[in-house]
């Protein structure tokens, strides 16, 4: 195991561009949006952006993106959130100083509450602070009408090729960040930086353009109340090949991680998440599977928004060892009670989209119930694009659905996203 917690032969496994074995099928789109640097679209609305306090003046210098999840739901967390970390802080930061001087010193179930007026830049020192063990970053997103304390990168460039930089990556175990604002260097609706021309063979534009948010591999770690945009790569990573790990993902505000072939929202290389209670929209893929038999996920309780780039819900598929023409794609996937508010997809081709891809066959199950696709009706062809769900594979297999709503229509209350 290298120090970085790749397996030497699995590197790819963090995030580098052997992925591409597994990029978006179809037919190829026009050319690509390329929207560059830091200016937030007008396309998106947000109900939240009205409530920015007063207070918030050293972020407002600071580019951001107004938040689009809605005001009055659970999904996306916010002013509807009720679950703060509770105790007295031991530190209060507003700067990066403050932050790096914290995370030295903090131990096992200590808080470090970020300002709510702090705009904490990390460029140039990405993946260099130490989270330990049960340290808390906490923020006020939600109480009193705050956006929650700002930590951003501005670098959109990583001088490491074929690898992902995350602005934070922690081996302790119980760690959290709850209530801030985790911002990217790329405020954009889509971005590809070589032109979208449905060519899957090389994409060297891509190399060092994989900068990502918060990188777990600890063992119960949890992301709460945030709101993560901007990411090339991934707002939050999970796993790597060698380390199986949980995570907890709840009442977050994922949207706008735009670079085409990546752009994840939670991308899960191993182990076993819960991702509940958010709001996602603008991303490539809001949620992301690597694909390993020891890979899985239960998507509960989510809302996904009108803007796809491709399909939501995600999981991969890897070629076995045993030489088999069928690739393995996770080991349990539970994707139940969640609405996915699109049939097309909006970046770069405007064509149909499905809301779940499972591309191959599962090594337990994958669980397809209650939720509500805006999809016309039920699929009935295993592989077809644009369906409601769709499996790559020549026949259903270890794959169930059942009680789904489709179409635009409101269903009962218990099908669905919570509302």
């Amino acid at each position: 195991m290298s120090p970085d917690g790749t397996n030497g032969t699995d590197r790819n496994a963090e995030g580098g561009l052997g992925r591409r074995n597994f990029l978006k099928l179809g037919t190829a789109g026009a050319a690509g949006l390329a929207l560059a640097g830091t200016t937030a679209s007008t396309a998106m609305a947000s109900s939240r952006a009205a409530a920015v306090p007063t207070s918030v003046n050293t972020a407002a210098a600071v580019n951001t993106m107004p938040d689009p999840a809605p005001v009055d739901l659970k999904q996306g967390g916010g002013v509807t959130y009720h679950a703060s970390p509770g105790d007295t802080p031991e530190f209060h930061v507003n700067d990066f100083n403050g932050l790096k001087n914290a995370l030295e010193n903090a131990g096992d179930g200590d808080i470090i509450r970020v300002a709510d007026d702090a705009a904490i830049d990390m460029t140039g020192a990405e993946n260099t602070l130490p989270i330990s063990t049960g340290v808390i970053i906490s923020g006020g997103r939600g109480n009193n009408g705050s956006l929650g304390g700002l930590i951003y990168t501005t670098r959109d460039r990583n001088p490491v090729a074929d690898k992902a930089l995350p602005m934070f990556k922690t081996y302790g175990d119980r760690v959290r960040f709850t209530g801030l604002r985790i911002q990217g260097p790329r405020l954009a609706n889509y971005w590809d930086p070589e032109g979208f021309d449905g060519d899957l063979s090389d994409h060297t534009a891509y190399e060092n353009y994989l900068i990502g948010g918060i990188h777990f591999l600890g063992e119960d770690c949890r992301v709460d109340n945030c709101q993560l945009y901007g990411f090339t790569h991934a707002a939050i990573s999970v796993g790597a090949g060698g380390y199986q790990v949980s995570s907890r993902i709840d009442h977050n505000s994922i949207h706008n991680n735009p670079m085409e072939h990546f752009g994840y929202g939670v991308n899960l290389y191993n182990g076993e998440s819960v991702i509940e209670w958010n709001y996602f929209d603008y991303n490539r893929h809001s949620i992301a599977g690597y694909g390993y038999a020891t890979n899985g996920y239960t998507a509960r309780y989510n809302l996904v928004g009108e803007h796809p780039i491709s399909h939501a819900f995600d999981m991969h598929g890897r070629a076995q060892n045993d030489g088999s023409d069928t690739d393995v794609a996770g080991g349990t996937i539970n994707i139940h009670h969640n609405t996915f508010r699109f049939t097309t997809d909006v970046s770069p081709a405007n064509r149909d989209q499905e809301a779940i891809a499972i591309r191959g066959v599962p090594e337990n199950r994958c669980d397809i119930d209650n939720n509500w696709f805006y999809h016309s009706s039920k699929p009935v062809e295993v592989n077809k694009q644009g369906n409601a769900y769709r499996q790559e594979n020549d026949q259903w297999m270890h794959m169930w659905a059942s009680g789904n709503h489709f179409g635009r229509s409101e269903p009962a209350a218990d099908i669905g996203h919570p509302r």
